[in-house]
């Protein structure tokens, strides 16, 4: 819960405590933009966070991404691209959310807009 706070104070994001362990997927949608994923990815990169911070960025990023998806962006909209290459660079630090949005053996009619994308990244390694 930590990195949640830290992230809430850092990136002014609502209170942690006014959300659950699942804060990346409650945050309300002022804070699900182009723009605040484009935050998010800036921090991720730049910030010198430690592991757990980061995976929580890349966590919110992640989900954020996902809406946007599903909400008729592409995947090589320059955020949601910009996320993915992190994922791709980065996919040794972040292997148990590859695997949550990968949804292996699941038909794509059942996942995530973000699952196509995933899997192409979890079949690169």
């Amino acid at each position: 819960m930590r990195a949640i706070e830290r992230l809430s104070r850092d990136l002014g994001l609502p209170p942690a405590d006014s959300l659950s362990q699942d804060w990346a997927y409650e945050l309300p949608d002022p804070y699900r933009t182009d723009a605040w994923l484009d935050r998010y990815l800036a921090a991720y990169h730049d910030s010198g966070y430690p592991p757990d911070v980061r995976h929580a960025l890349m966590t919110l990023a992640l989900d954020v991404s996902n809406d946007l998806l599903g909400a008729g962006a592409r995947p090589d909209d320059r955020s949601i691209a910009a996320v993915l290459a992190a994922l791709r660079q980065d996919r040794h630090e972040h292997h148990a959310l590859i695997e949550y949005w990968a949804l292996e053996g699941q038909p794509f009619d059942d996942c995530f807009a973000l699952t196509p994308e995933v899997r192409k990244i979890k079949a690169a390694r």
